[in-house]
């Protein structure tokens, strides 16, 4: 009998200690998604110029939220030994695992909207320069100028952009792309006529898919891997609640 209550100790002490792994993931994955949502140009920079973006940040930070409260049911219903609470942890879980796996497959089946190319497409359907109302435009704008580069592979971009041509014909590139005394929207530009007229003294030469890309290839590989390492938790803590359940 002491043998047996010594084990059913140890593994009550070994789930309440994977419930709280899971509340620290979720902890760690809003803070990703905060990361992304608030990402140095302020809300809404990265998530406006791209609809994956947006709804991955948004699934994120309402996974992270679920995976709190399921930390902290797991821990609870652990320490009081609860067959009710055990199984109720088991079984949501059991649906979050179904949820994420769901959700990994529709992150495999969208990751074309994640490439240059179609990065290159939403530029030039929907940019139509400074003063351009939409998000996407306002997004693109905050970008460059904060990280002081232009278009997805250059000034070249906006030659080929109907919208921008007719909205700003007598500009090269937008006002965005110019160089700046400080890299804010109210920062002095260094020359205006000389930026839009495309000298490339003035003008940030560098793409922003070529700077920002290895920067949210890395996020994405942050997130999958917590992503991965949430899901083996989850497995653990189900099979320690049915074994806790069965012996309760």
């Amino acid at each position: 009998m002491t043998v047996k209550m010594g084990r059913f100790e140890r593994m009550r002490n070994v789930t309440i200690t994977f419930s709280v792994l899971i509340s620290l993931s979720g902890c760690a994955l809003v803070a990703i998604a905060c990361s992304v949502l608030l990402y140095a140009t302020g809300p809404g920079g990265l998530t406006s110029i791209s609809n994956v973006i947006l709804i991955g940040t948004i699934y994120a930070i309402a996974l992270s939220a679920v995976l709190l409260v399921l930390g902290i049911l797991g821990g609870i219903a652990a320490f009081r030994e609860s067959r009710c609470l055990l199984m109720l942890c088991f079984l949501l879980i059991l649906l979050m695992c179904m949820v994420e796996l769901a959700a990994g497959v529709a992150a495999f089946l969208h990751r074309n909207q994640l490439t240059k190319k179609y990065f290159e497409e939403n530029l030039t359907k929907y940019y139509t320069g400074d003063n351009g109302t939409n998000a996407y435009t306002k997004g693109s704008n905050s970008i460059m100028i904060k990280f002081e580069c232009c278009g997805i592979n250059g000034p070249d971009d906006f030659l080929h952009i109907i919208n921008f041509v007719l909205f700003n014909p007598t500009h090269d590139v937008p006002e965005a792309c110019c160089k700046r005394r400080t890299a804010t929207k109210d920062g002095d530009i260094l020359d205006v006529m000389k930026c839009i007229s495309s000298e490339r003294k003035f003008i940030n030469t560098q793409g922003c898919f070529d700077l920002l890309g290895p920067r949210f290839e890395l996020i994405l590989y942050l997130t999958g891997g917590l992503s991965i390492w949430i899901l083996i938790i989850e497995i653990c803590v189900m099979i320690f609640a049915i074994w806790l359940f069965q012996r309760a």
